[in-house]
C-alpha cells in the first residue's frame, strides 16, 4: 500500500495500523484505506490496541525555531497531549531553551518509552510515561537511570525497555546498547560486537532498536575502536542479542549461515515475536531493506529503511595560544532523507553546547579532541571529531 503523503512509515501493529511521518506532521492509516494526517505531531510506536506515541509540538511567543515538544498519543479518536514541556530563557534572551518530549514506542500495558532533551543545550535523558497516570509537570514523568542519559527506543510487554547510553567522551564512554527492568530498575550494558571478530578488541558502540516479549533485543554495533570522521556504513554490523546460560550474548547478524555471502547486514530495526528481523544491508556497494525470516533473508525494494546521518565538523582555528576562541560549525552535516538533525558539541574540556554553529574558548593549554553528535529523527546517530591544541602565552 502507498500512503502518497507520508515521508517515513516508522511502526506498523499487527492489525496492520501504521503510523509515520509527514512532512510537517504524522499520519495513521490502516490496512482497509483509512487515512488521518496531522500538522505539528509525531507518530512513532503503536500498541496492539491501535494506540500511537509521539508528541505534539507547542508554541514560543519569543522566537520560531526553539519550540517544545509535549509527550503525547494518539487513542483512537483524539491525540492526548501533556502539557509540560517548558521555555527557558538565557540572560535577557526569553525563550531561547525549550523541552522536547519525544515517545517512541508503546506497549499492551500503556507505559510509553522515549527520551527529553533540551532545544538549544546537548544531552537527553531516556524517559518513561505511565499514559493512563496523571502527568502534571515534568517531575511526573520517570527519568531511567541510563548511564549519561541517552534514549529509550521500544518496550516489550514485560516493561523490559531497550535504548542507548549517552556519550561522555572526556571518561572515555561511548554510546552502549543497554537493556532496563522497570520493574526491578536493573540496568544490562548490552556491550559491543568485535573490531575483527571473536577476540579481536570491542567495537566503541553500539545501538539497541528494537525487543520482543521473548527479551531478543536487535540492532547496531559500530565497530571503530577509536572516534573517527569517516563515515564508513560497512563498519556498523547488525546484532541479536538473547540469553544463554543466564547471561546476555551479543550475536553478530551476519554470522548466521542464512545470510547470503554478497549481504552486509547493518542495522536490524525492529524483531517480532516470531523472531523476524527486519532493517538494512548493504548488496554491491547499495543500501536495501531486508527481512530475515524461516532461516532466509527476503529483500523488500531498494533503499529500504532509515539512513544513519553524516555528520562533519568544520573549525575556525585548529591551533593557537590560551586562550583560544574557536568557532565551529556543523552546517556540512546532512541527513540522507532530509529530515532533522540535533546538534550536540562535546568540547573535550567538560564544556558542551548545541546547535548548528557554536563558538566556545579553551583557557587553558592542551590537546582537545571536539566531538559533534548529530542525531536524525529516528534516533539515528553520527559523529565527528577534530582536534584542537592550545599553548601557552597570550592571544594567538
Amino acid at each position: 500500500t502507498a500512503i502518497l503523503d507520508g515521508t517515513a512509515a516508522n511502526t506498523v501493529n499487527g492489525d496492520g495500523q501504521i503510523a509515520g511521518s509527514t512532512v510537517d506532521g504524522a499520519f495513521i492509516a490502516s490496512v482497509d484505506g483509512s487515512y488521518r494526517d496531522w500538522s505539528g505531531y509525531g507518530a512513532f510506536g503503536n500498541n496492539a490496541a491501535g494506540t500511537v506515541a509521539g508528541y505534539a509540538v507547542g508554541t514560543n511567543p519569543y522566537r520560531p525555531t526553539s519550540l517544545p515538544f509535549n509527550p503525547a498519543i494518539f487513542d483512537g479518536n483524539r491525540w492526548k497531549v501533556w502539557d509540560i514541556a517548558q521555555l527557558y530563557s538565557r540572560g535577557t534572551r526569553k525563550g531561547v531553551y525549550a523541552d522536547r518530549f519525544i515517545l517512541n514506542a508503546i506497549n499492551d500495558n500503556d507505559l510509553a518509552v522515549g527520551y527529553k532533551y533540551r532545544y538549544g543545550l546537548s544531552g537527553s535523558s531516556a524517559i518513561l510515561i505511565d499514559t493512563n497516570a496523571n502527568i502534571n509537570s515534568a517531575s511526573d514523568v520517570v527519568y531511567l537511570p541510563i548511564p549519561n542519559g541517552g534514549s529509550a527506543s521500544a518496550i516489550n510487554n514485560a516493561d523490559h525497555v531497550v535504548g542507548t547510553t549517552g556519550n561522555n567522551s572526556s571518561a572515555g564512554e561511548y554510546a552502549t546498547a543497554f537493556l532496563y527492568d522497570h520493574a526491578s530498575g536493573n540496568v544490562t550494558l548490552l556491550g559491543t560486537l568485535p573490531s575483527d571478530g571473536p577476540g579481536s578488541e570491542p567495537g566503541i558502540s553500539s545501538y539497541a532498536y528494537d525487543i520482543n516479549d521473548a527479551d531478543q533485543v536487535v540492532g547496531s554495533s559500530w565497530l571503530v575502536t577509536a572516534l573517527t570522521s569517516l563515515a564508513d556504513p560497512t563498519q556498523y554490523h547488525a546484532f541479536l542479542s538473547t540469553e544463554a546460560d543466564g547471561a546476555r550474548v551479543l550475536l553478530d547478524l551476519n554470522d548466521d549461515p542464512a545470510v547470503p555471502s554478497d549481504w552486509l547486514l547493518t542495522r536490524a530495526t525492529a524483531i517480532n515475536n516470531f523472531g523476524d528481523i527486519v532493517g538494512v544491508g548493504i548488496v554491491d556497494g547499495i543500501e536495501h531493506g531486508f527481512l530475515l525470516t524461516n532461516g532466509a533473508v527476503v529483500e523488500p525494494p531498494p533503499g529500504g529503511g532509515n539512513q544513519a546521518p553524516v555528520a562533519v565538523i568544520s573549525a575556525s582555528d585548529t591551533a593557537g595560544r590560551a586562550p583560544l576562541t574557536v568557532t565551529f560549525d556543523g552546517s556540512e552535516s546532512a541527513d540522507p532523507e532530509n529530515g532533522p538533525l540535533i546538534y550536540a558539541w562535546d568540547f573535550g574540556d567538560g564544556g558542551s553546547d548545541s546547535g548548528v554553529t557554536v563558538a566556545h574558548t579553551f583557557d587553558t593549554p592542551g590537546t582537545y579532541a571536539v566531538i559533534l553528535t548529530v542525531t536524525d529523527d529516528h534516533n539515528q546517530q553520527a559523529s565527528d571529531t577534530v582536534t584542537i591544541v592550545t599553548k601557552k602565552g597570550g592571544p594567538k
